[in-house]
């Protein structure tokens, strides 16, 4: 499998680390291929055990910022719904007292974090004030929710903010020493792909088998619609996809990345299929085990030679 993309290191190294394993075999005993910087086959293979564990990594620590956004979504929500209860209890019990001049501007699901606090802060105090002022009858939001369960919920977002910036700092780390591997895999990749040839003759298998770095020139596969859907009653996604009509598609990849857009850098490959799979169709809890949580997919059609093509992007919510 040729480099396509960081998903593809592990399978292209997997394939150079055989081949280099059958050109060190062909070769008399005390000369194995040694590259640049003493390079050798046990080099490789050291490196891509390092990036098996930095892409497990960066895949934790990508879930890790979608379990952070996705509980701060819960909580904006939550909170959303009790400022305009509060809007609403305060209009019926104090209809024309100044508290309703202070009553909070609701904010939307999608503001951050600068448009979506001051409004709560601002109907923290307005809460205790009129409980202040009637501390006989202090306000009560449905299902006895009160002032305490309000600030304990608000004290909850507050945190998650900046739990959330340190989940994508600590992404951003992982990313940054998986690419550092990755390059380093790379250049041993190039070197030996520039060796074998002085150490083969033309003709002779292990230069015929010498593994591609990147795909061929040819022409880019068509791609399947891609279609998904969160079941609650099996409380896993479910995705369906087009047929496959290009004949020269020989392999279905389908990969995901955490959150609700796709990031091809941290795509992770869930499953493979023969281009003919029936039905088109694949069901899983892939990145999705906390409520509330999003995972976005594409799949890949592949040609025997390597290109690929991605569908359209679907990104499935688990219910909160």
């Amino acid at each position: 499998m040729p480099l396509t993309g960081p998903a593809s290191y592990l399978p292209t190294a997997d394939d150079f680390i055989s081949h280099w394993t059958s050109a060190n075999a062909a070769l008399p005993p005390a000369t194995p291929i040694v590259l640049a910087a003493a390079a050798t086959l046990t080099t490789l293979s050291t490196l891509r055990a390092d990036l098996e564990t930095q892409r497990a990594a960066v895949e934790s620590t990508r879930n890790g910022v979608e379990l952070a956004r996705a509980q701060i979504e819960i909580l904006k929500a939550g909170l959303l719904e009790r400022l305009n209860q509060f809007n609403l209890k305060l209009a019926s019990l104090a209809p024309d007292s100044p508290f309703m001049r202070l009553r909070p501007k609701a904010y939307t699901q999608g503001e951050g974090m600068g448009r979506v606090l001051p409004p709560l802060d601002d109907l923290s105090d307005v809460w205790d004030r009129y409980n202040a002022a009637h501390p006989a009858t202090p306000l009560l939001l449905m299902n006895g929710y009160d002032f305490a369960d309000f600030t304990a919920d608000l004290d909850s977002l507050k945190a998650a903010y900046p739990a959330w910036s340190a989940a994508k700092n600590e992404l951003a780390l992982a990313r940054a020493k998986r690419t550092e591997t990755e390059n380093k895999i790379r250049a041993i990749l190039v070197q030996y792909r520039q060796r074998i040839p002085s150490e083969f003759p033309e003709g002779s298998p292990i230069l015929e088998t010498l593994p591609r770095l990147t795909p061929p020139d040819g022409a880019t596969p068509d791609a399947v619609v891609l279609s998904g859907t969160w079941n609650p009653a099996t409380t896993q996604a479910d995705l369906a996809w087009s047929p496959v009509t290009d004949e020269s598609v020989t392999t279905l990849q389908l990969r995901t990345s955490a959150g609700p857009e796709y990031d091809a850098e941290d795509e992770s490959i869930v499953a493979t299929f023969p281009a003919g799979t029936t039905p088109p169709a694949w069901s899983g809890l892939w990145g999705l085990a906390a409520p509330g949580t999003a995972t976005t997919f594409k799949l890949y059609s592949i040609t025997a030679e390597g290109n690929e093509h991605g569908s359209n992007a679907v990104t499935v919510t688990r219910t909160a």
